[in-house]
């Protein structure tokens, strides 16, 4: 019943933010998604009724799951583009995102989150879940994700559009960081690209982009890094 009293407060949220269509679009997917994947990510959670240290409030956004409509689509496009293992969620939330990119044959994934409680249920889909993929390899990171520090193998990044402009700037400045030091090809999966222009400043192409009824939006950037010894034969 508390189940059912969440999915109403969801499809009035977005009625009256955007409009009914919408609003049952969304709720479909939101009962498809949580059946099939066997999780509970559906109630959003003011950034006020969490635990977070080390992180700029007025720079982020309440947790809220991305739909899984547009977050499918992404995964499913980018499966057809490159076979990449790897993925990193950017403000992971109760983790929604990570168990579909499971589901998707990722084995090597991460999340990183400032807000304590949120990462505490992502632990608990990620667990359940290494029963079905024994194979799958995940960290979860509590922690501002200016603090995390990039690994080598990490090549693809998704993001719910958690962060200001600024803070995704600063984030890329690492990645160009790391990709000077291990060359490799950078894919963001970015759903509700409000700041998408913020990578093309540092050189990022989309290479796919999903839009849903108008207000569902997401997109694929890439930035190919070269060997420095593969460019000098260019």
């Amino acid at each position: 019943m508390k189940k059912w009293f969440n999915y109403i407060k969801l499809f009035w949220y977005f009625s009256v933010n955007w409009n009914p269509v919408l609003a049952g679009f969304i709720l479909w997917h939101e009962v498809r998604g949580e059946k099939k994947y066997g999780i509970a990510t559906s109630k959003p959670v003011e950034l006020s009724e969490l635990t977070i240290t080390n992180g700029n409030l007025s720079q982020s956004s309440r947790y809220e799951a991305v739909n899984y409509f547009i977050l499918e689509a992404l995964l499913s496009r980018l499966r057809t583009i490159a076979g990449e293992t790897s993925f990193t969620d950017l403000g992971c939330g109760k983790g929604r995102a990570m168990v579909v990119a499971a589901h998707y044959g990722f084995t090597k994934i991460s999340g990183v989150d400032f807000a304590k409680e949120v990462c505490s249920v992502a632990e608990q889909h990620l667990q359940q879940l290494r029963v079905q993929f024994p194979q799958m390899e995940y960290g979860l990171h509590c922690q501002n994700v200016l603090d995390y520090d990039i690994q080598p193998n990490e090549s693809v990044f998704f993001l719910f559009n958690p962060f200001s402009d600024e803070i995704i700037s600063r984030f890329l400045e690492k990645v160009n960081i790391s990709t000077a030091r291990h060359p490799r090809t950078i894919y963001f999966l970015y759903v509700s690209p409000k700041h998408v222009e913020t990578f093309f400043e540092f050189e990022y192409e989309p290479v796919y982009r999903k839009r849903k009824l108008k207000w569902l939006d997401g997109v694929i950037l890439k930035k190919e890094m070269q060997h420095p010894a593969s460019a000098a034969i260019l």
